[in-house]
């Protein structure tokens, strides 16, 4: 590898990577260091390499000609002893924060090129002309680029092959497991009083390896919870959390989360209000609800904001048939609907309504005949979900509206699509839908949003008053973050939704191979692949009940569900599975495993090892 470094103090690069590993690598051929006088490539008579900035302010710049001369120089030399083109890197207080992950790259790198800025900077046009990036070593301002050159310098020379010795070498440095290093002790055993840990002195390497990761683990928690955040996240934690519970909540992104911090801090004015201030937060509120329209082929106009969607499921069925009275008194759910339409609908019976349930099939899809059989001239409305949050079934909603059109087109069809949106391609004029419901924490978004579409001219009473937010609909102040960070998270789920899809299909398949291969007939798949999400896979275990086997992964760190989350901590059986005619013992046997985009193969192998093993004891204690 070779390094060239561009300086005006280049002793005091060469004093500090004279000596060491650095100087011995260099000694060895392994590393090749050079050093280029800047103020020798100067074509002012006075040899000066600075001026003062356009526009005025403190300090001097370093000027375009002597960099750009020098930078030539040095890749031309190279070129002769065999180098392509460099990868130039200023040292710079603005740059990224260097770290192990982008020394290791840059040791990647055959001929790397180091700016060593001076004065108050460098003129911009040599930074974009010649720099691949610029690097930072920490939030605070040195002199010169010298100093942070040779830390550079000393950490990507350990990531080149031979210059440790041997490749296991650097293998246990810190943060190489994202963690920080475990106390090391020497000769003699006892020091003023002080003793090394008996663990160290008996001999025994598997207690030591242990005492040694709890301490680095211990250390890493205290000092920097930052990147033991990512530790634990990480293969190298044995105990990292394997998150299969993505159907009940979905884990923010940090885009998410700086939008969300970033509109709380810079909006923080009333939407509503006529200030400079509330008009701001207004075009924000504007372009979020525009960004969701978008996803669903909706007008902006046509979307209602909600705290979430078990508000806005309610506030279609109550809402629609509140403003529209005359329109008939049967309303028709599907039996394997969310809570929060199935309690709504049971109130609506309480007032007078005649609900009828649509059964599904053995795949958990509504049951197309029936529903049909159910439609007659009382019927006011329609809610059949998108997907289902137990097995992942979904649902035919363009035949759906298909056949109630058949029978009477103006019966209201709505659709709760928390589980789909995100998930799926949708567009709602296309479907067919007059009301849709998602909520933003179902696709890696924040808790406390969500939204109701309202096809244009469809007239709904709202259930909250007050203020007249949300087109009348919804009276509150906007929770402005929250909806901003959905339309974030919308954009990213959109964005890629076909890969996203092809991605997560893959991971519940290997799931469902290697569980195939390990039971057998032994267990029961309760979503059915031709008709069901990918994101979603429910499995019985049966005769191991579903509880005992969810607290079982949990203290391994893996998590799943039982049923639906929001319903789960009932102790009655899952209304969707019993409406599949799935007989007792496998309902009480199953488990919801559920992925994100994000899942990837390892955890779907970490956690199916977890999965076996806590079946095996589980089969043990049960068979007595």
């Amino acid at each position: 590898m070779k390094i060239d470094v561009l300086t005006l103090f280049p002793d005091l690069v060469k004093a500090s990577l004279g000596e060491s590993i650095v100087a011995r690598a260099a000694e060895a051929g392994l590393i090749e260091l050079g050093c280029y006088q800047i103020r020798d490539y100067s074509e002012n008579k006075q040899n000066k390499v600075d001026d003062t900035p356009y526009g005025g302010g403190p300090g001097m710049l370093m000027t375009c000609q002597p960099l750009t001369k020098c930078h030539r120089a040095a890749a031309e030399n190279a070129s002769r002893k065999g180098f392509g083109k460099p990868y130039t890197v200023l040292m710079s207080p603005r740059g990224k924060v260097l770290d192990a992950d982008t020394a290791k790259r840059l040791a990647a790198e055959p001929y790397l090129v180091i700016v060593c800025g001076h004065y108050e900077g460098i003129d911009q046009r040599f930074i974009d002309s010649f720099c691949d990036e610029e690097i930072s070593i920490g939030d605070y301002v040195l002199t010169g680029g010298e100093l942070p050159a040779a830390v550079l310098i000393d950490t990507v020379s350990r990531f080149v092959p031979g210059v440790l010795g041997s490749p296991e070498s650097g293998g246990d440095e810190s943060f190489e497991r994202l963690l920080l290093e475990y106390p090391q002790y020497t000769k003699p055993a006892e020091f003023e009083g002080s003793v090394v840990p008996e663990v160290l002195l008996g001999g025994n390497h598997a207690d030591i390896a242990a005492w040694r990761l709890k301490e680095a683990e211990r250390i890493t928690k205290e000092r920097r919870p930052d990147l033991y955040a990512k530790y634990e996240e990480s293969a190298f934690c044995e105990k990292r959390i394997v998150y299969f519970d993505n159907s009940a909540t979905t884990r923010q992104t940090p885009r998410v989360t700086e939008k969300v911090a970033e509109t709380a801090s810079k909006f923080y004015g009333n939407p509503s209000s006529l200030t400079r201030l509330g008009m701001l937060a207004e075009k924000e509120l504007t372009n979020a609800r525009e960004t969701i329209a978008k996803t669903i082929g909706a007008d902006k106009s046509e979307i209602i904001f909600t705290a979430s969607g078990t508000e806005a499921n309610n506030l279609a069925l109550k809402g629609y048939l509140a403003a529209n009275r005359h329109s008939g008194k049967k309303v028709i759910v599907s039996a394997v609907e969310h809570p929060s339409v199935l309690e709504t609908a049971r109130s609506l019976e309480n007032a007078g309504y005649q609900v009828e349930y649509c059964p599904v099939d053995g795949r958990g899809v509504v049951d197309l005949k029936k529903l049909f059989e159910l439609i007659d001239n009382d019927t006011a409305m329609i809610s059949v979900m998108t997907v289902n949050s137990e097995t992942g079934a979904i649902m035919p909603i363009k035949e759906i509206a298909a056949v109630k059109n058949s029978v009477d087109p103006k019966i209201i069809l709505h659709t709760d699509c928390v589980q789909g949106y995100g998930k799926l391609k949708i567009n709602v004029k296309e479907a067919g839908c007059d009301m849709l419901t998602a909520s933003a924490h179902k696709i890696h978004g924040p808790r406390g949003a969500g939204f109701l579409y309202v096809r244009r001219g469809l007239r709904l009473l709202p259930e909250l008053a007050g203020g007249g937010q949300e087109g009348g609909l919804r009276s509150g102040t906007e929770n402005l973050p929250a909806i901003c960070g959905f339309a974030a998270a919308a954009e990213d789920a959109f964005r890629d939704i076909d890969a996203s899809l092809e991605h997560v299909g893959k991971c519940r398949d290997l799931f469902k191979k290697l569980i195939s291969e390990k039971y057998g007939g032994k267990v029961t798949f309760n979503s059915d692949d031709g008709a069901s999400l990918p994101y979603i896979l429910n499995v019985s275990f049966s005769p191991i009940r579903a509880e005992v086997l969810l607290h079982a992964l949990e203290s391994e760190n893996v998590f799943v569900s039982v049923g639906s989350a929001c319903s789960s901590k009932k102790k009655s059986r899952s209304h969707v599975l019993t409406a599949m005619n799935v007989p007792v013992k496998i309902i009480d046997g199953s488990v919801r495993f559920s992925f994100s985009r994000f899942t990837t193969e390892e955890e779907i192998m970490h956690g199916a090892e977890v999965l076996f093993r806590c079946v095996k004891e589980l089969r043990k204690a049960v068979r007595g």
